[in-house]
């Protein structure tokens, strides 16, 4: 996760909130109803994932090392495996499809069994790795590779599918495991959901003893109170009739939150945050930390070009089929015609990528016959920070991984635009990054590329949360006499004054790890990483992170449930700049 967002986010910036949603919603939508197969349990399924993602950030002391989208599915998945709850309220909500064009690969994932599918699903579209499905299956690495692998193949070797031609076939599917998401924008995401999200990320900061700022159209920002008093305009009014009752209840939370202290404990049940404590012993090793820049698109060849026939006749001979390897000069097909017999000529060694004719077939002047890719490499774009762009150089080092192919590739930076583009207070600049052919790659399929500005080069290591600080002065405690690696204490187990206090020196970090010097420290040396968590306890319930925090994943409305949001009354709190 961005290390601006994620701050943003514990502070409880609703616009930061909101660039969370604005994308990735619909994709998660997608996939949850895939999943479900009925709205009235995709969309709880859909809202506690996003909650406990949301207050796993909001409560970690260090910045994700995955992205939102795979926090949320990682979510999704542990609750997939389990059985699904089911609300009537959700019922009407519209089904979240894709356009026509997708049918043949949806209908695959849905003649999956369900196990299959929602691995498939979270794999393929929701970000998941082999490593992150292992640990939550609890199943050996190769043996989740080999699984993943088969059903990826399963999901694409329907009859359906391998009638489509080759390179429409790739396309799309590459289309649809694209990081920018293009074939979900034209999914409609309930308003109703969005107001959800977003009361429940408030009352999650007022939890944590933040008042959340909503920032109105003009970009001024306000407290969640002042945001609320400006009109009387409800969401349910907006969002439709049949979303009444649901948009009711949510008003009333946010009108307790206004209220004050008094009316949210009646809400939520008597409850205080406790500080858990837990002493890891790890060990320091040794190596470096990076600081890096990322960005993911699709691949474009370097060379593609269509070719065309200079007459109108009829084709005499076609001589290869689409993706075959053609050298420069090789004869595609001939065209036999009034002027006489034309041949298609490969202008340069490369794989063929469509080949719309065959033998008899009557072609126009004009017609494209043939398109051939060239075999010298491909680029990406890349969006770079205003922040990072003057760390990159035409030629520097680029390592690409490709979604639909194994291994790392090692490219460089072929150009660099300082024309930036400005979006949501934040301006990045397009730098296109080049990569050798690459056997298996067409256009279009999806890659993630990583550059590398800074290095600390080798040295010492050891966990961030393993670092103190006191006044100028960092330090680390080494582990008792005779623990072993991997071993936890409880609080109460364990004097940490009584331990080895170490001072060192820090340097760089990549938000996991940081690199350290000291005289008295070595490789392998054993040493406690502190952990700090937080258990809400209350007269009714007790819960432990999970879907938001709050106990079953939602909350008792009693008495609210008949409320009328039409009776609000002057003051009453205003929807209008929620979902927006």
């Amino acid at each position: 996760m961005d290390y601006e967002q994620y701050c943003r986010l514990k502070r409880g910036n609703i616009k930061a909130f909101r660039e969370l949603y604005r994308l990735e919603l619909r994709r998660l939508w997608f996939i949850c109803y895939c999943i479900a197969e009925d709205v009235s349990r995709a969309a709880p399924l859909l809202l506690n994932s996003w909650r406990a993602a949301v207050e796993r950030v909001v409560t970690s002391e260090n910045v994700p090392d995955e992205s939102f989208t795979v926090l949320v599915s990682a979510e999704i998945f542990k609750m997939a495996s389990g059985e699904l709850d089911s609300d009537e309220d959700y019922k009407e909500l519209p089904v979240p499809a894709l356009e026509s064009k997708y049918s043949a690969f949806v209908d695959a994932i849905m003649r999956l069994s369900y196990e299959q599918r929602y691995v498939y699903l979270l794999t393929a579209f929701g970000g998941l790795d082999a490593g992150t499905v292992s640990r939550l299956l609890g199943t050996p690495f190769e043996e989740t590779k080999r699984m993943i692998a088969g059903l990826s193949a399963k999901a694409q070797g329907t009859p359906e599918i391998k009638s489509m031609d080759m390179r429409s076939a790739v396309y799309l599917s590459t289309q649809l495991k694209s990081p920018n998401g293009a074939p979900f924008l034209n999914i409609n995401i309930p308003q109703f959901l969005i107001a959800t999200l977003e009361h429940d990320y408030q009352l999650l900061m007022l939890r944590y003893g933040k008042e959340p700022a909503i920032q109105n159209a003009g970009g001024k920002t306000k407290s969640m109170k002042t945001a609320a008093n400006r009109n009387q305009k409800s969401t349910a009014k907006r969002a439709g009739f049949r979303y009444i009752k649901p948009i009711a209840i949510t008003a009333v939370i946010v009108i307790a939150v206004i209220a004050a202290v008094i009316i949210l404990p009646r809400v939520l049940g008597t409850s205080e945050s406790t500080r858990i404590i837990t002493y890891n012993v790890d060990e320091i090793t040794y190596g470096s930390v990076s600081t890096t820049i990322s960005g993911s698109g699709t691949l474009t060849p370097v060379t593609s070009e269509t070719l065309t026939s200079s007459y109108a006749g009829e084709v005499e001979s076609v001589n290869f089929t689409v993706g075959d390897e053609v050298a420069e000069n090789d004869v595609i097909a001939v065209i036999s015609g009034n002027n006489g017999n034309e041949e298609i000529v490969a202008p340069c060694d490369g794989i063929l990528l469509e080949l719309p004719i065959g033998t008899g077939d009557e072609v126009a002047q004009g017609s494209s016959v043939a398109m051939i890719m060239g075999k010298d490499g491909f680029t990406m774009g890349i969006a770079v920070d205003e922040l990072n762009i003057s760390s990159v150089a035409l030629d520097q080092e680029v390592t690409f991984t490709v979604d639909a192919v194994s291994g790392t590739y090692t490219g460089q930076v072929s150009a660099i635009s300082y024309n930036g583009s400005a979006s949501g207070g934040a301006t990045a600049f397009q730098i296109t990054a080049f990569v050798e052919y690459i056997e298996g790659v067409y256009p279009g399929m999806s890659a993630s590329a990583q550059i590398v500005i800074e290095d600390s080069g080798d040295g010492l290591l050891v966990p961030v949360d393993a670092v103190g600080t006191s006044g100028d002065d960092s330090y680390i405690y080494l582990a008792p006499s005779g623990a072993e690696l991997g071993t936890a204490y409880d609080e109460d187990e364990i004097d940490i004054d009584s331990l080895t206090k170490v001072t060192v020196e820090t340097g760089m970090s990549d938000g996991s790890y940081i690199a350290i010097e000291s005289d008295e420290l070595a490789e392998g040396n054993l040493i406690i990483v502190t952990e700090i968590t937080s258990t809400l306890t209350g007269s009714d319930s007790e819960t432990e992170g999970g879907a938001g925090g709050f106990p079953g994943g939602g909350m008792n409305f009693g008495d609210f449930e008949d409320f009328d949001p039409g009776q609000m009354p002057q003051g009453g709190g205003s929807f209008d700049s929620f979902g927006s």
